[in-house]
């Protein structure tokens, strides 16, 4: 007996989905951090004491006063601070 179309076309189709499900990235890992205003938003109001962020995001922390470098880093996650530690904003760069 023939083997019908239309289930040797799905038995592709799952298999070429199989396929390229296995060549994603593990769902566990974390991909390289990047700075990323619409992420980081939510960290304003908040005391830097509070936070913890992923070791590996390039990040400083500028509190009112401080001496800051004016290289670019689009990955860097700039935090500033108030006096009393509280986050006033968030930028990349």
């Amino acid at each position: 007996m023939p083997v019908p179309y239309v289930p040797v076309r799905l038995a592709a189709a799952v298999a070429v989905a199989l396929g390229v499900a296995a060549c994603q990235a593990d769902p566990g890992a974390i991909p390289a951090p990047r700075c990323s205003m619409a992420q980081h938003q939510p960290l304003i109001g908040q005391n830097i004491g509070a936070v913890t962020l992923p070791a590996r995001l390039p990040q400083r922390i500028i509190s009112p006063g401080d001496q800051i470098t004016e290289d670019f880093n689009p990955d860097r996650l700039n935090i500033f601070v108030d006096p009393k530690g509280w986050i006033a904003r968030v930028s990349c760069g």
